[in-house]
């Protein structure tokens, strides 16, 4: 039985720094907190459901670098499972800086991209996308993530594509991913620019046009909670938890969307998925880094019987 999660997807390094304000123009200033730490969205979400149990596999191309290493060192660390990531000889791995302003936990982010190819079609197995329930992903590697949804439409829905549209990360070319989609969870921006709509009711109603696929679209925004829209069933709001101290926003979405697929893959409900994600989100806020509190179950529960 397919169990788990594929994810393909970019793994970054990030340079993470905790300052009081966001840079202007060419200023100096004494930073609170720095720190480095394994990061991209699909890696994040899979080191996010590894945390609470789930098998997880990561696809990706990496270098030979520093950058490299520090990477899979990290994922394996978190039970991501890293045998599918690939080494392509002088590559270098993607490398974000990343602000965080210690008022209300906005980050701003500067990035160099990977030097490595991209995976392509041909590199994506079918035995390894079907062994598994979800494929996670987010347009990076976009052909091989087209081909993943290919096998993932043959075996009668038993593997799901899971698709994870960032803020700011609305592209035209990412339509075609989109309409091969089941599962479909965005941020707001992304709903909107993705949309052209300006609030999130009209938005998922587009978006269920443009997943025809899908039968769930989620639209996160943050402290403002969540919206779960099934195609055959009335939307709910999740709202999100809060935590006494918002110390960074980094990774929570990806934290919120590994935890929902680890829920559904145990089996909860979606209001259930919702709550443990929103909780999850709510927990991955407290700490520096988009990995710098992954949920356990007992947290998990702490948080839900405190709220």
């Amino acid at each position: 039985m397919a169990n788990g999660i594929l994810g393909i997807g970019v793994c970054t390094l990030d340079v993470l720094t905790h300052t009081s304000t966001f840079p202007l123009q060419g200023d100096v200033e004494e930073a609170n907190q720095a720190l480095v730490m394994g990061g991209g969205p699909v890696a994040t979400a899979l080191a996010a459901a590894s945390s609470l149990g789930s098998k997880t596999t990561m696809l990706d191309r990496l270098g030979d670098d520093w950058r490299s290493r520090l990477i899979l060192e990290q994922l394996q660390s978190l039970g991501v499972g890293c045998q599918e990531i690939k080494i392509e000889p002088g590559a270098e791995a993607s490398l974000a800086s990343v602000l965080v302003r210690t008022s209300d936990g906005a980050r701003a982010v500067r990035f160099i991209r990977s030097t490595a190819r991209a995976i392509t079609a041909q590199e994506i197995q079918p035995e390894l996308v079907t062994s598994h329930r979800f494929v996670h992903c987010n347009g990076r590697h976009l052909a091989g993530c087209l081909h993943a949804a290919e096998l993932c439409l043959n075996t009668g829905g038993r593997t799901q594509v899971s698709f994870d549209g960032g803020a700011n990360r609305y592209r035209d070319e990412l339509i075609p991913l989109m309409a091969v989609t089941d599962i479909a969870i965005v941020a707001l921006e992304f709903a909107l620019a993705a949309s052209g709509e300006t609030s999130p009711d009209p938005a998922a109603r587009r978006l269920m046009e443009l997943c025809p696929r899908a039968h769930l679209i989620g639209i996160t925004d943050g402290k403002r909670g969540s919206w779960i829209y099934p195609r055959t069933a009335g939307h709910f709001h999740q709202p999100a938890f809060t935590v006494a101290q918002a110390v960074d926003t980094t990774g929570c979405g990806d934290v919120y969307h590994g935890t929902f697929l680890h829920a559904l893959d145990t089996g909860c409900d979606l209001n259930q998925a919702a709550q443990l994600a929103s909780a999850a989100g709510a927990l991955n806020a407290s700490a520096l880094g988009g990995r710098g509190n992954l949920p356990t179950q007992d947290a998990i529960t702490r948080i839900l019987n405190t709220a």
